[in-house]
């Protein structure tokens, strides 16, 4: 055989040994362990809990009407489990009319979880509860007219003994349009909590609410 032939044939029989060998290495190392979608899915959406035992979700997304929220208490004692339970809107009352269109009066159960007292934000603390319209505006607790919107029912306020609960009450002055919004709470860790309100009344003390607001 020629010598250029045999040097184009040991160059061809290194190429592919070459080639083998790395083909050998790869088939050789460790596959790496598979994540499948459904196992993602399971560990995303696992519920939790934050370091003080609350409930992850709540603090996410928001819940409906007639569901609870543990929350913290002013300055951060005590806690209070708050359950916003009816919405009535109403054109107002022989004595007090909205500056706006309509008041929206939302009842919420406050109930002390813990062994120490506590109480709902003030408003003037900068937290406690607020509005949010459809087309997204903020709206103070309280505001325009509704600070003088009572039912005596509902209008507990002060501190929460452990092992009890009262009834209060949540009122704000709204045109027609900002109807079926989203109750907001800050509480006293700092911490917000959302609910979603029917446009419409709903909820076990629609009648009570207006009979006192009447």
């Amino acid at each position: 055989m020629p010598a250029r032939t045999r040097t184009i044939a040991i160059l061809t029989g290194l190429a592919i040994a070459t080639t083998l060998t790395a083909c050998g290495s790869i088939d050789q190392a460790d596959p790496k362990p598979e994540i499948t979608p459904s196992a993602q899915a399971v560990e995303s959406e696992a519920p939790g809990t934050g370091g003080d035992g609350r409930d992850t979700d709540a603090l996410s997304k928001p819940l409906k009407l007639g569901q609870p929220a543990e929350t913290i208490g002013d300055g951060g004692e005590g806690a209070l489990e708050l359950t916003p339970s009816s919405i009535v809107y109403t054109s107002g009352t022989e004595y007090n009319e909205p500056e706006n269109d309509l008041f929206a009066f939302i009842t919420v159960k406050a109930r002390a979880t813990n062994a120490a007292a506590a109480s709902m934000l003030p408003p003037i603390s900068g937290g406690g509860w607020s509005w949010v319209a459809p087309d997204g505006q903020a709206i103070d607790v309280s505001n325009g007219a509704s600070y003088n919107l009572v039912a005596n029912s509902f209008n507990s306020g002060g501190k929460v003994q452990p092992g009890t609960f009262q009834w209060d009450g949540v009122a704000f002055d709204l045109t027609t349009a900002q109807k079926g919004g989203t109750l907001m709470y800050e509480d006293g860790a700092g911490q917000t909590y959302s609910w979603t309100i029917p446009g419409a009344d709903a909820g076990p003390d629609v009648a009570k609410v207006k009979r006192e607001l009447s």
